[in-house]
């Protein structure tokens, strides 16, 4: 029987000596003779020439050496324990670095704030895991090519559920003789830690793999420290705001409790940070009736909104509102939601018309209470606000021209603490 190879093509044998293929027509590159593939499949395939027995040490020094080598060919038992090894290996640095590395970020803004220790954790788990990835795809793509399959099927992990699913049965199956003609003559080929592209693309690799671990591990950070804040600011309100006649009406259009949002109006404001506090300002001077303010928050918004239109129109990232309780002695009008608010920070805001309707014209021993909301053109944080100052009018109708108490401004200074 005239010796033969195997077309590089579509894998039929051919003769030898043959320069095309007689099935496809495909010209044939230099290919391995019957005796030199022979020698290639012995030494990969552990055959008798060269007995070698196969084990989990053995497949990993195989995947190493080979970890970049596309165009050769690796046994069903030789692939399954380099997979088994891999998986070990991931279980070991996913629970001593991977945690660490996942769980804090190297650095939360920029590069100017960095961890060092954290960043070196984070490289070296990066590059093992590039490393250890690379190895299993390079090594698939070889027991491809011993099931007599182009590596061209890994294109099936694209598909949802089936692709993988059929890259599963394809690896399990057994080593196919055609296979031989993935087997590239190689004179010595220089191994892949000498070679500059391969340790070039393990970097860009590594940085890439570590920039996507930080990012995710920033966005947990920031997410549980703002848990946190709306935690305590829940707790703080809670315990400070139980008295009855503390307690918001049904018309306030927005609770008490912390959330991701708050509705003036008919907008719906995104919070990205709060921050909660009790006050005890009371004022009984005035015409038998008795106004208080028993609480404020400091809202920094998610991003910039804008309210208003035309020459009216203004952009705010900050909203305060203050809780207000009123009780009237006698027949007066209070006007809180026209108040002017002024900040330590030197801004100075008008109410917005979408406060609560708790105020205007109240008969003698009304009790109502309500929410002013004042938007704050620039708030960099809920800190920044330590005190602020609150001016609204209020008056009653008398007959009596002497009467020089009929009207009178509130004015209200409050320390955040």
């Amino acid at each position: 029987m005239s010796e033969t190879k195997y077309c590089i093509n579509c894998g039929k044998a051919i003769p030898t000596n043959a320069t095309f293929c007689s099935f496809c027509g495909a010209t044939q590159d230099k290919v391995a003779s019957t005796e030199d593939q022979n020698t290639i499949t012995s030494e990969q395939h552990n055959t008798p020439n060269q007995p070698e027995h196969v084990n989990m040490w053995t497949a990993l020094k195989l995947g190493m050496r080979q970890t970049f080598t596309w165009s050769q060919r690796i046994t069903r038992p030789q692939y399954w324990w380099l997979y088994l090894d891999l998986v070990l290996i991931f279980l070991v640095l996913t629970i001593v670095l991977g945690i660490r590395a996942y769980s804090y970020p190297a650095f939360i803004l920029s590069p100017l704030h960095v961890n060092v220790l954290q960043t070196v954790l984070l490289l070296i788990f990066s590059a093992l895991m590039v490393w250890t990835s690379v190895m299993q795809f390079t090594a698939s793509a070889r027991r491809l090519h011993d099931s007599n399959r182009s590596a061209h099927y890994l294109w099936f992990y694209l598909l949802p559920l089936v692709g993988p699913i059929l890259i599963i049965v394809f690896l399990c199956q057994r080593s196919e003789p055609a296979g031989k003609r993935f087997d590239r003559l190689a004179s010595q080929p220089k191994p892949w830690t000498h070679k500059w592209w391969t340790w070039c693309l393990l970097v860009l690799l590594t940085l890439g793999y570590a920039a996507l671990i930080n990012i995710t591990a920033r966005d947990t950070a920031m997410d549980a420290a703002l848990t946190t804040t709306s935690k305590s600011a829940t707790t703080n309100s809670d315990d400070s705001y139980s008295d009855s006649d503390s307690e918001e009406s049904s018309d306030s259009t927005d609770s008490d409790s912390d959330s991701d949002s708050i509705t003036i109006g008919d907008d719906d404001i995104d919070i990205a940070n709060q921050k909660a506090y009790s006050t005890s300002f009371t004022d009984s001077s005035w015409a038998k009736s008795t106004f208080k303010i028993d609480k404020v928050t400091v809202y920094k918004t998610d991003g910039t909104y804008t309210s208003g239109s035309g020459n009216d129109k203004k952009d705010f990232n900050g909203v305060v509102k203050v809780h207000m309780s009123i009780h009237a002695g006698q027949d007066i009008s209070a006007y809180p939601t026209q108040a002017k608010l002024s900040t330590n920070d030197g801004q100075q805001v008008d109410a917005d018309m979408d406060s609560d309707d708790f105020d205007g014209d109240l008969n003698s021993g009304t009790d109502t209470d309500g929410n002013l909301y004042f938007e704050l053109s620039k708030l960099s944080s809920v800190k920044d606000i330590t005190s602020i100052r609150l001016k609204w009018d209020a008056s009653y109708d008398t007959d009596d021209y002497d009467d020089d108490n009929d009207f009178k401004t509130y004015d209200a200074t409050l320390n955040l603490n």
